[in-house]
């Protein structure tokens, strides 16, 4: 804020309070999550388009950059105590996002959404434990075990980028 010449106080005043902030945060970083993990991905099809996204998600690039990453490592803590509006842009946040990852997996797959809210749900949990942990190693370790669990049959172990 600093950088733009506001105060906090100034920035905060042109929200009508701290839950109106939260949910248009939640959806800007919607739009912002579709075009850092998803971009190019359109030419990518089924357990292609599914590993690519999961190797995004789960990179030291996302580790280290939260700032700039899906809100949903960050803000689940903040959500679970905020208001019914906020949880149910929360809400509607999640299930976008698992969306993006049911839809990539084979139609005849059974339970495509408990899969694709089970991606999901480890790759946030990954996400939140590597930037936790002090230990670089383990940090890497958590981010590839991660990935090792929802990737595909027959995929390819690559080390966090």
């Amino acid at each position: 804020m600093r950088e733009e010449g506001l105060t906090a106080g100034g920035f905060y005043a042109h929200f009508a309070s701290k839950e109106a902030l939260l949910e248009e945060t939640l959806r800007h970083a919607m739009l912002e999550t579709r075009r850092r993990f998803f971009a190019g991905l359109a030419e990518k099809r089924g357990w292609e388009w599914f590993r690519e996204a999961v190797r995004r998600y789960l990179s030291r690039s996302h580790r280290d950059g939260a700032a700039e990453g899906c809100p949903l490592p960050s803000l689940s803590p903040e959500v679970a105590r905020a208001s019914k509006p906020t949880r149910e842009a929360f809400d509607g946040y999640l299930t976008e996002f698992m969306l993006e990852f049911e839809r990539a997996l084979p139609a005849e797959l059974e339970l495509r959404r408990e899969r694709a809210l089970a991606v999901v749900s480890l790759c946030v949990g990954g996400i939140m434990l590597a930037r936790a942990v002090h230990d670089r190693n383990l940090s890497d370790l958590i981010l590839r075990a991660c990935r090792e669990h929802v990737a595909p049959p027959h995929h390819q172990r690559k080390d966090p980028e």
